[in-house]
């Protein structure tokens, strides 16, 4: 098991805090430059006034939100800085901590999202543009890779964080954490491989990359691949079955599990009612299997990938997601019976044997 130093596991924490918070969002009316313990007070209120306007879920974070707050300056006196929320897709935050620090938060899966996520586990090979910003916000160049092994969505995320780093003339000399959990903790990781500015990255229960994904970057980046990947950190709940998907872009001694609480996936799952991180352990039995499903899939020929991870991923979509996907994402009735079919026939095979 690999040990946490005290200096990584606070900024890991603060951080923690900061995703928790995001999942609250919806809940929130933003100003911006305003401090994180006058929403949170605010959020409080609402709770009182309007308590069946409030999921169980939803107040157990709060209640975690108030502790933690309550407790630390810097997280209390936090500002949001910039912010942009979508039904759909992209939901993301930055706060300007009391010491001039920067935090940037992606939150997890949005309602259109899913089959992204598919395509981000794929393999496929597909058009994105890439753009840098002026100060006023202009783009002042762009890219465009016809054969990008990145998804619509990451993309995006990457030309926010360009777009906001640019208007708040953020440098070398800005100490900035990039962080996400789920499918925002796979945002926060591509966004540090792509940019310098970024000092660290904290991925909760994120999942990884395609192989296609992760060849792309080792050929774009070279010899600075696995200086960028160093500075990328994995924490989970023991039994966490989306952070194993895919193939880890970070190092192995930098993943962390912690014994869970609330649920198994969810944000506030390695925390506890005080918002400080629960204990560490090993990897559970759980995820270690999710683990070896996603190896079978990632070995798979990359055809017969393509179905399992679209099709699972279009069915959650179906039934979890609660819009129209993204960016014009479909998957038609027959690859999702053909991905099921794969997915199914790896469960089968790696079933754990018993004596």
């Amino acid at each position: 098991m690999n040990h946490l130093e005290n200096e990584i596991l606070k900024k890991a924490n603060e951080e923690a805090i900061y995703n928790l918070y995001l999942y609250l969002v919806h809940k929130s009316i933003h100003l911006e430059n305003e401090p994180l313990h006058s929403i949170v007070h605010s959020l409080e209120q609402a709770s009182k006034e309007k308590p069946y306007d409030w999921k169980s879920k939803e107040l157990f974070r709060l209640q975690i939100l108030i502790n933690a707050v309550n407790a630390d300056f810097n997280l209390a006196n936090s500002r949001i800085q910039d912010h942009t929320y979508s039904k759909s897709g992209l939901t993301a935050c930055t706060f300007a901590k009391p010491n001039g620090n920067i935090s940037v938060i992606f939150k997890g899966t949005g309602s259109g999202e899913w089959i992204d996520n598919g395509e981000g586990l794929s393999g496929i090979a597909e058009e994105n543009t890439y753009m840098t910003f002026s100060p006023a916000g202009e783009t002042i160049y762009s890219q465009t890779i016809i054969k990008d092994y990145a998804t619509d969505q990451q993309a995006e995320a990457l030309n926010w964080f360009r777009s906001i780093a640019a208007k708040n003339a953020w440098n070398a000399d800005t100490q900035i954490t990039v962080s996400g959990h789920s499918k925002g903790g796979n945002k926060a990781q591509f966004v540090a491989m792509h940019s310098n500015l970024i000092n660290e990255c904290y991925s909760f229960d994120g999942q990884g990359f395609s192989p296609e994904a992760l060849c792309a970057l080792e050929k774009q980046y070279g010899k600075a691949y696995e200086t960028h990947r160093q500075r990328i950190y994995s924490f989970s709940a023991e039994n966490d079955y989306v952070n194993v998907l895919g193939k880890r872009l970070v190092p192995e001694n930098n993943i962390y599990y912690f014994k869970s609480g609330a649920g198994i996936h969810h944000m506030e799952a390695i925390l506890d009612n005080k918002g400080k991180l629960r204990p560490q352990c090993e990897q559970g039995k759980l995820s270690a299997y999710a683990e070896k499903l996603s190896n079978d899939l990632m070995n798979m020929n990359p055809l017969l990938r393509q179905y399992a991870t679209l099709g699972i991923m279009n069915i959650f979509q179906k039934y979890l997601g609660e819009g129209i996907p993204v960016n014009g994402d479909w998957v038609s009735a027959e690859k999702t019976i053909a991905g099921i079919a794969v997915a199914v026939s790896s469960f089968l095979r790696n079933l754990p044997k018993f004596n």
